[in-house]
């Protein structure tokens, strides 16, 4: 869009005519700056068509042999956490799995892929089976932590029952059979500990004292700092709006024991349907996760209903998240690089390539012509320009 168009000529020397060219740039230059600075108060993301990858794969994975069930009905892949930790591939369910298996399991990763021709590992250690609906792996930049959230988006006054919907587990990498919880100190077996504090970072002029109820499905891990990404807020499970909103705090890993720091602020707030009116509404955060490769972070929305499903890909550096400014991904005809699916996280496998799991709940879904069985989630393999 021009913003002036000058079509006359200027009369004078060389040096007038320079210089009424440079008062004309600086004009320019603050209509520019005026505009921008235009609109409400609160601070909208920009958007840039500069960052562009490709689908270059999808299929299904096979999450547990089929035929599995509970209670007389089968039990579905509804994989919502995914990490490739440098050996094999680490999945969680958000649905509770049946027996002495848990809702957390592995394959190992061979040819670059996860080899499902062989059963998957669970981890039945009680605290995997006391935690309820995970939704997000993050991994140290440095590789040599592990983490994994629960949604925390239940919790029972005056009882324990529920406690297990509000998890976080850390563990260093390879050790997964021994996972410590994170909690604002002590000896709890959940992270109960810390939902005030995400309540109290939530708080607005609606819910002064705290937000009451909040799902968080986005966790991703610096050097330093925890980021923790809110998909839904409101007064209770059915009865919310849907955000995109990150929320960090610091921590140190003191001894082998991982420490958060007291202060959780918010570090992104945004409206993408008033950010970007033609992707689809009713849209929240997904997933976060630091590209340890290229030193920016990662971001999933999706959106969700009874016959459709789907979502994008976003990404910013760290400077970039703290000015609100994110990047839509696009394919190569510049187009937003949109998923059939619901994409739930993802996982990085090279500085090119990322791995992407869908939880298209319990919709019979297709790639191409298979169709998706009760024992799978699908998945897309997207590549970096």
């Amino acid at each position: 869009m021009r913003l002036l168009h000058y079509s006359g000529q200027t009369q004078g020397s060389p040096i007038q005519r320079h210089n009424f060219m440079k008062k004309s740039n600086y004009l320019v230059a603050g209509l520019i700056m005026l505009c921008l600075g235009c609109g409400p108060s609160r601070r909208i993301a920009r958007i840039s068509q500069n960052v562009s990858a490709s689908i270059s794969k999808e299929g299904f994975f096979t999450c547990f042999e089929p035929g599995v069930t509970a209670g007389g009905q089968p039990v579905w892949c509804e994989a919502s956490a995914i990490l490739y930790d440098g050996s094999k591939l680490l999945l969680a369910n958000d649905k509770d799995m049946p027996e002495t298996r848990s809702s957390v399991f592995y394959y190992p990763f061979v040819g670059g892929f996860a080899d499902t021709s062989k059963m998957a590992t669970y981890l039945t250690e009680p605290a995997y089976k006391k935690a309820k609906k995970f939704e997000d792996f993050a991994f140290t930049p440095d590789s040599k932590w592990v983490f994994l959230s629960t949604a925390f988006d239940r919790v029972k006054p005056d009882s324990k029952d529920w406690d297990g919907y509000n998890t976080i587990f850390y563990w260093p990498t390879g050790d997964e059979h021994h996972p410590k919880v994170l909690t604002a100190g002590g000896t709890d077996t959940t992270s109960i500990s810390l939902r005030m504090r995400f309540a109290n970072a939530l708080r607005n002029d609606s819910f002064k004292a705290g937000m009451p109820y909040f799902k968080i499905e986005g966790l991703a891990a610096t050097e330093d700092r925890l980021y923790f990404g809110i998909r839904e807020q409101g007064k209770k499970f059915d009865d919310f709006t849907y955000a995109f909103k990150i929320l960090s705090a610091p921590y140190i890993v003191n001894n082998g024991t991982v420490e958060l720091g007291d202060s959780i602020t918010t570090v992104l707030d945004l409206d993408l349907a008033k950010l970007h009116p033609e992707l689809e509404k009713n849209m929240g955060i997904s997933c976060i996760e630091y590209d340890r490769f290229n030193k920016r972070f990662l971001m999933l929305s999706s959106f969700e209903g009874p016959d459709k499903m789907g979502g994008y890909l976003w990404t910013a550096t760290s400077t970039e998240l703290a000015n609100k400014t994110i990047h839509l991904v696009n394919d190569a005809q510049g187009k937003p690089l949109a998923f059939q699916h619901k994409p739930e996280d993802l996982t990085l496998i090279s500085a090119k390539r990322l791995l992407i799991v869908h939880d298209d709940d319990r919709l019979v879904t297709k790639v191409g012509n298979q169709s998706r069985l009760t024992n799978q989630a699908a998945y897309s393999v997207v590549d970096f320009k």
